[in-house]
């Protein structure tokens, strides 16, 4: 019981419906992206390819604003209907040769699932320990990513079997809504007028940006400067970084905060950043920019994905924080597919200092931005980090008297 009683403390009563909702979203939202990827591949000209992923996040990014409206209006929390478009989205595919209709349809599916998955994630932790089950949760799915390769070969089998199963277990695990009373409804006007959360904001968007204007500079350069036994070294060394910093930084988070842990984050991707800026040429410093957006890649997914708008929000109001919070991530990957032809033609050097400079610039929000975690619980980490040092000064000092 002592056992159990400590896990449930740590993630939650309803950690396994949270996870399976979870994971049957980010899971089912890669199987998308590797379809329309496919898909894109085999269409003549860039425009096509541009319209389908145009349409898939538009979707998404319209949907997840819209449906957490109308959840909060009506207090309607269906956890089905998300996966139900899913699953039509995928039998468009035997039916429509054309792949506009999957791509609206996958993407309202992820948009209506995003925000109702991840307030309930956030109603179903506590606040000191959310950092460790987004932390959990993520490592877990992002274990599965690497096998939905598989699905290049034979997405029409698996990919619909998979969504199959993961409706009829969330059928089985009935996640429960908790029925909490709430003073108000929360209106958009008042989360964006809402200054912790804008602070926030801001710097999860200089980071989208970033990265996503950053992310086909570094691909173009790195194919035509190194081989690619390289930039495959390159690669796993930032994925293994990544999958470990995701767990690492889940536990830091709610140990020290999650300001502190953003605010060091940014600073060392930004002087990542300059040294492949000055050193581009060098494999050493790129390796060192593996390690460090890596790191940081872990880190500001667990935090601004999954712990911070639940740690500003309010049981039973959260939707519109998380459907926010995640339009940057959504619009601006549109945004990348779009200036793809004229980012390649940057210069690299400009490039990475342009980074260099945006991403320590998004440290100034974060100090002027409040501590989510509640100081008395960090204090009260602090004082028992103590007394275990005072305990163990104590026992050593009474056997050197001895």
């Amino acid at each position: 019981m002592r056992c159990n009683s400590s896990f449930f403390k740590i993630f939650g009563k309803n950690f396994l419906s949270t996870f399976w909702l979870l994971f049957s979203l980010f899971t089912w939202r890669q199987i998308s992206l590797i379809i329309l990827r496919n898909f894109s591949d085999h269409m003549q000209g860039y425009e096509m390819s541009f319209l389908s992923y145009a349409v898939y996040y538009l979707a998404s990014a319209s949907l997840t604003i819209i449906s957490s409206y109308f959840k909060e209006k009506f207090n309607h929390k269906n956890y089905y209907l998300w996966i139900i478009v899913a699953i039509v989205s995928y039998i468009s595919l035997l039916f429509c040769s054309n792949l506009l209709p999957f791509a609206f349809l996958s993407g309202v599916s992820v948009g209506m699932g995003i925000p109702l998955c991840l307030a309930y994630f956030a109603d179903n932790t506590y606040i000191e320990n959310r950092g460790k089950s987004g932390a959990l949760t993520f490592f877990i799915t992002s274990l599965s990513f690497p096998l939905l390769v598989w699905i290049q070969e034979n997405y029409l089998f698996f990919g619909l079997i998979w969504i199959i199963i993961a409706l009829l277990v969330i059928f089985l695990l009935k996640p429960k809504v908790a029925i909490e009373e709430v003073e108000r409804k929360i209106s958009f006007r008042t989360i964006l007028t809402n200054r912790q959360f804008i602070l926030f904001f801001l710097s999860w968007s200089i980071f989208c940006f970033i990265d996503a204007f950053e992310a086909p500079i570094l691909d173009n350069f790195l194919e035509k400067s190194f081989s690619s036994s390289t930039i495959n070294f390159l690669a796993n060394i930032g994925t293994v970084v990544t999958a470990f910093a995701i767990l690492l930084s889940g536990i830091v988070a709610d140990y020290y905060g999650r300001k502190i842990v953003l605010t060091y984050g940014f600073v060392t991707l930004g002087l990542a950043y300059a040294i492949i800026g000055v050193a581009y040429q060098n494999v050493l410093s790129w390796l060192i920019f593996s390690v460090i957006d890596g790191a940081a890649t872990g880190l500001f997914i667990v935090i601004f994905v999954f712990t911070i708008w639940g740690d500003l929000s309010q049981k039973g109001l959260r939707e519109k924080y998380y459907a926010i919070g995640s339009l940057p991530f959504f619009l601006i990957f549109f945004i990348q597919k779009l200036l793809f032809p004229y980012v390649v033609k940057i210069p690299v050097s400009a490039a990475f200092s342009f980074a260099s400079f945006f991403l320590f610039l998004a440290v100034i929000p974060l100090l002027y931005a409040p501590e989510t975690l509640p100081e008395k619980i960090i204090r009260r980490r602090e004082l028992r980090k103590y007394v275990e040092k005072a305990k163990k000064i104590r026992e050593k000092y009474e056997k050197e008297k001895d």
